[in-house]
């Protein structure tokens, strides 16, 4: 069987599951797309009727074309915007994301992939997200989505006096002297300085839900593994567990059956066939839905809990959507390659150029020199 792994360069959890299935008899080609469009050349041919792809660079000349899995794991492009001039920028950042949202529209046509380009791109949307949750009977909390000033003064009174803010995408910023990766934050209305910034920086906005503690739930296909994440246990994790790794604990979970029903519904939905589900559980029990990531992490689940999250994620490319599986008898655990995937992580960041501040992830952009504003630091 040929795999095809769209990744960036360092990327670790991409090198363990690439290891671990040439350990399983797999072919693997990890493709790293961060070194389009400087440091590799990509194309696709039309002729005499027939559909050739091919990618150039520091790896060798790959024809693109039958692989039987293709695991979208993390494709990107780098613009040395410093080559361009100012006038020309827009244009060919514009030119590299059409492309390759092109190129990936037609690449392995045939082939299982995870998770679907298009279907991926509209599932990263919050929004999109909310109400296919509605549509399949999740329950979700009160959320705003907005630039305008006044309903989200409104909003912060019917819930309180107190909510949390979210960004639409992971970002970062910084200037000359700070920089910043915005959390879920709490905010309160004396914090809102600015009505301008809001006005030009729409964000979301939900209503704050009491935590007895909080679940990952990583979907391959028709499976789940779940994790207990005891969030309300740590000092700096209470709003978003991902401040906390340092003092986090997680634990196997029994999985109930009407959310995992409730999660594959979703991803049908959404067209996809894997994701991880981030869910709040209170104290009367109720599970209420916060997102899915099509392109999650889950590795680090593992190594919190000791769950073959990489063995199953193996066998989910390997046989597809209903693969069959025995957690009692994998093979293969994150820990064991730890060495291994040390040693690619550094061979790959030696090979390939390292990233830009000007990051171009298919149908987003990172950038980090702007500035949402002081009321949104919170």
């Amino acid at each position: 069987m040929r795999i095809l792994i769209l990744t960036e360069a360092g990327d670790g959890s991409a090198y363990a599951v690439a290891t671990a299935l040439q350990l399983k008899g797999a072919e693997v080609i990890l493709w790293h797309t961060s070194d389009f469009p400087v440091h590799s050349t990509e194309t696709a041919l039309f002729e005499n009727g027939v559909l050739s792809i091919h990618r150039g660079g520091p790896e060798e000349t790959l024809a693109l074309t039958n692989f039987d899995v293709v695991w979208r794991r993390r494709p990107s492009a780098n613009l040395d915007m410093s080559k361009l001039h100012p006038a020309d920028r827009k244009f060919a950042e514009a030119e590299c994301q059409v492309f390759r949202r092109s190129l990936f529209s037609i690449l392995c046509r045939q082939a299982f992939w995870v998770n679907q380009p298009e279907a991926a791109i509209s599932a990263g949307s919050k929004l999109v997200q909310h109400q296919a949750a509605l549509d399949v009977g999740l329950l979700v909390p009160d959320t705003l989505y907005t630039n305008d000033p006044l309903e989200i003064r409104q909003f912060i009174r019917r819930n309180g006096g107190t909510i949390i803010y979210k960004t639409f995408r992971p970002t970062s910023w910084q200037d000359e002297e700070t920089s910043w990766a915005p959390y879920t934050s709490s905010l309160r209305e004396d914090q809102l300085v600015d009505d301008e910034i809001l006005i030009r920086t729409p964000g979301i906005y939900q209503a704050l839900i009491n935590k007895a503690y909080e679940l990952r739930v990583t979907v391959m296909g028709y499976r789940a593994l779940a994790a207990k994440i005891h969030s309300q246990d740590t000092t700096s994790g209470r709003l978003d567990w991902r401040k906390s790794y340092a003092e986090l604990r997680m634990e196997p979970y029994q999985r109930p059956t009407h959310i995992i029903e409730q999660c594959s519904s979703l991803l049908e939905k959404l067209g996809l066939v894997f994701g991880c589900f981030d869910f709040v559980v209170t104290p009367s029990g109720d599970y209420v839905f916060l997102e899915v990531n099509e392109m999650g992490q889950f590795l680090f689940v593992e190594d919190y809990t000791g769950m073959p999250l990489l063995d199953a994620f193996t066998e989910f490319l390997l046989q597809g959507k209903d693969f069959v599986w025995d957690e009692r008898k994998a093979s293969i655990h994150h820990s064991d390659l730890r060495k291994v995937v040390e040693e690619m992580t550094l061979r790959a960041c030696q090979a390939h150029p390292p990233l830009p501040e000007h990051t171009i992830w298919e149908g987003r952009t990172k950038r980090t020199k702007s500035d949402p504003g002081k009321a949104k630091r919170a």
